[in-house]
């Protein structure tokens, strides 16, 4: 059985360092330039109960609006998050729970935000140095995994995710244009243009930063692991940093996301906690300045501080122990 959200979370949530970023539109809310995305999958197996959800899309929005819970028959899937693009922020918290004996059951959370903006520098100088940043704190709990029985040829494994992504790129004169000039067609080896016939010149740069990892059943000791975080907190800033020329529109792309995953398991907890990230940033050198098409400002860590969804993330975990030790006690 299988849903939107479902989809979207399992093209998310993929066994690399770059989460896939391709599949938020099947759950998101717009707000103009930027886009919030976020889903919740619980199959339990055992009782054939399936849950989903994902944004109401009439309502809009930046945010899940406070704790968003499904649960299974003990299969419990969470997520708690908003994005600020004006001032440059995104929170969450993702959490996954499960408890059995058969581990066929599956459990899914994620929540992502992307943001696209055109800015124009102003200085006294034809060139200025941008740089954009993105500030990340993030802690995972709950990875780790045994060795148990296969159940038939299904895969067994979890995963939890953080990542962010920022390009910038713009396009100017090409000074060595020549009109004269002429593209050559190579049949189906494709058009090949020298740099002199090109008109126009696009120039891009991007950097990203993702935090990653996978424990699943297999290999010659039972189990195996990919990626490069574990249980902890992890901290950082993706830069970006590049001569632009001034008066030239510049196109900004950022994406950020946060995700957890229990694939076929019985007994799995994990919580991917970004609610400390991330904080997008620019800057420039002294005497420049940018005004921003969606007027955004980018106000990097200077952002860090306390906001009223402060609270309700922070109290997200023992809200969802809560909730499970209850199921637990009533089976």
């Amino acid at each position: 059985m299988s849903s939107p959200v479902q989809m979207a979370i399992r093209g998310l949530l993929v066994t690399s360092a770059t989460l896939g970023l391709g599949q938020a539109a099947l759950a998101s809310s717009t707000a103009g330039p930027a886009t919030f995305a976020w889903g919740l999958a619980a199959e339990n197996i055992n009782t054939q109960t399936f849950n989903y959800k994902s944004p109401d899309f009439s309502q809009g929005g930046l945010t899940t609006g406070g704790l968003q819970s499904i649960n299974s028959d003990g299969v419990i899937a969470s997520v708690n998050a908003w994005a600020d693009p004006v001032a440059g922020v995104f929170k969450a918290i993702n959490s996954v729970q499960m408890t059995g004996s058969v581990p066929t059951s599956i459990s899914e959370s994620y929540a992502r935000l992307d943001m696209n903006d055109t800015v124009r520098i102003s200085g006294p100088g034809a060139l200025a140095t941008l740089t954009l940043t993105m500030d990340y704190d993030t802690t995972f709990s709950g990875l780790g995994l045994s060795p148990f029985e296969r159940v038939g040829q299904i895969s067994h494994f979890m995963q939890v995710g953080s990542s962010r992504y920022v390009t910038a790129s713009y396009v100017t004169d090409n000074p060595a244009f020549d009109p004269n000039a002429q593209c050559q067609d190579f049949g189906s080896d494709g058009v090949f243009c020298p740099p002199e016939a090109q008109q126009k010149l696009t120039f891009t740069a991007s950097a990203d930063k993702g935090l990653f990892k996978e424990w699943a059943l297999g290999g010659p000791n039972g189990v195996y692991s990919n990626g490069d975080v574990d249980n902890g907190r992890y901290t950082g800033q993706v830069l970006l940093s590049l001569q632009v020329p001034t008066g030239v529109d510049i196109d900004l792309s950022f994406t950020v996301y946060s995700g957890a995953r229990c694939f076929h398991l019985a007994n799995c907890a994990l919580t991917t906690d970004a609610s400390h990230s991330d904080y997008i940033g620019l800057r420039l050198d002294e005497g420049y300045s940018f005004a921003s098409s969606n007027g955004y400002r980018y106000l990097g860590t200077a952002a860090a501080v306390p906001e009223p969804a402060g609270v309700w993330l922070a109290g997200l975990g023992l809200m969802v122990a809560t909730v499970f030790a209850r199921r637990v006690r009533k089976g």
